[in-house]
């Protein structure tokens, strides 16, 4: 049922060592189907095929589909956050990471962790379970790119960063769209003058920032 307690945001749990394995390798093959063969196929019997796991290790770890693919959404997330993080670590300058936000953010977009967050938003307009069950985690998801935001450009001194945060909203869905579309697209090109355009975009705006 939409909205009912299975299909909310799954609790944190103190897992055990093989209980964390286990689910470790059940999200990291919900991940990797959801990324190649798309939503529809992601059975979980497809995921047990793919891990290796027993149906009995699947349902301990999520009771439903729909927790197991929430999950995933929060894991797929995770990674991408964790991506960002190392890609800007060895950025010393808070102004040259705010710089190089775009160029990272496309990067990430195009691994497979992004590709299966992709997929389960695309999914979610056609099955209302899965929506309601996903609104949550995506709340959650938009709170914490908000606050990650916020940390960077305050770092620099900025304080009105409310337009910068807009901004970067704007930013990762555009560039999402563009990551879903390069696949059917032969012109590289036009993909990397579409880049262009969102990122200078972008960069008018950290300007603007920059100077009030």
């Amino acid at each position: 049922m939409p909205g009912s307690a299975e299909t909310q945001v799954p609790p944190t749990l103190v897992p055990t060592k093989k209980g964390g394995a286990t689910r470790k390798m059940l999200l990291d093959s919900t991940i990797t189907l959801l990324a190649s063969t798309g939503y529809a196929a992601t059975t979980t019997q497809a995921v047990l095929d793919h891990s290796g796991l027993s149906r009995g290790s699947l349902l301990h770890q999520f009771k439903t589909r729909d927790v197991l693919m929430v999950a995933t959404a929060m894991e797929a997330v995770d990674r991408m956050f964790a991506e960002v993080g190392e890609k800007l670590s060895g950025i010393a300058d808070p102004v040259e990471k705010l710089r190089q936000l775009p160029r990272v953010q496309w990067a990430v977009q195009n691994q497979i962790p992004a590709r299966a967050y992709a997929e389960l938003q695309l999914a979610s307009r056609w099955h209302k379970d899965l929506q309601a069950a996903l609104r949550p985690a995506i709340k959650l998801v938009n709170e914490r790119t908000v606050r990650e935001v916020r940390h960077i450009a305050e770092a620099n001194g900025l304080q009105q960063v409310g337009e910068l945060v807009l901004e970067v909203g704007a930013l990762i869905s555009a560039m999402q769209g563009l990551a879903a579309s390069a696949t059917l697209m032969e012109d590289n090109q036009m993909i990397e003058d579409l880049l262009d355009v969102f990122i200078s975009h972008y960069n008018h705006c950290l300007q603007r920032c920059m100077a009030k």
